[in-house]
Parts: C-alpha cells; sequence; structure tokens
C-alpha cells in the first residue's frame, strides 16, 4: 500500500511544471486516482498493475523489433513474438483505457450526487475489478506461452 501512495503522489507532483490546460486535466486525472484508491484499492491497484503490465509489452516489443534488426534473417519468428505482445498490449491497454472512462463516469456522478454516486460506483466497480482481473490473468497467461516459445 505504501507504493502505491508514494507513486499517487509522483503522479500528483509530476505536472509542475505543465501549462494550464495539462495541469487542469492532471488534476482531474489526480482526482479521479484518488477517489478510486480510496473507494476501491483494490481496482486502483488492478488498474496500477496494467499500466505496469502495459509498460512491460512496450518493452518487450522494443527489444524484439530491436533483435529483428540484428537478425534480419529471423523476421518471421520474431515478428510472431512481435505480434503476441502487440495483441497483448492492444487488449490490455483497451481494457484499461475502458475501465477508466466508467470510473471517470462513476466519480462525475458521485460529484453531482455523493449519495447516490457511492452507491452506483460500488456496483460498478465490482463489475470493473472483474474485467481487470480477467485481463490480467490472461495477461499472465499470454506471458507464460510466449514464454515457452
Amino acid at each position: 500500500m505504501n507504493k502505491s501512495i508514494w507513486l499517487l503522489l509522483l503522479i500528483i507532483l509530476l505536472p509542475l511544471g505543465c501549462d494550464d490546460t495539462t495541469e487542469e486535466i492532471a488534476n482531474a486525472q489526480n482526482k479521479v486516482d484518488i477517489f478510486l484508491l480510496d473507494i476501491n484499492p483494490i481496482l486502483f491497484q488492478a488498474m496500477l498493475k496494467m499500466q505496469a503490465e502495459i509498460t512491460l509489452a512496450d518493452k518487450k516489443i522494443h527489444q524484439l523489433y530491436e533483435l529483428k534488426g540484428m537478425f534480419p534473417g529471423q523476421r518471421d519468428m520474431i515478428d510472431k513474438s512481435i505480434k503476441q505482445w502487440q495483441n497483448l498490449r492492444k487488449n490490455l491497454h483497451s481494457t484499461f483505457t475502458n475501465i477508466s472512462n466508467k470510473v471517470e463516469g462513476a466519480y462525475v456522478a458521485y460529484k453531482i450526487d455523493e449519495i447516490q454516486g457511492r452507491k452506483k460506483f460500488s456496483i460498478i466497480a465490482e463489475a470493473l475489478l472483474k474485467e481487470a482481473n480477467t485481463v490480467l490473468d490472461n495477461a499472465e497467461t499470454t506471458k507464460s506461452l510466449i514464454g515457452t516459445l
């Protein structure tokens, strides 16, 4: 939990040098993140894990492109791995974006009417957590399959 708090503080403090529009967007996102951390810390952790998995997929894709440059004769084998990582990343990113949009909507509903929003969000959060856990489980399975090839 301490890592989450430090990460959240880092996210909050990063936009200090940004222009007004970027700062407003970052502040709005920070409010949504704090809301999610407060209301459903498990979903917040799942979202952080999805971000980490997306970053890992980006890193692996980059490494595979470098490998492809060094060994152009192995293009077919490397392209297969690149496609697997790209599909994993696409799935993670799509789910992350979908969940983020729903959390943002729940935050807005919460701010409009805190009592109704809190009840609505608890229902939404349960479904979102299930969706996040499913995609993370699929990512683990896909990564293990990629590792065995």
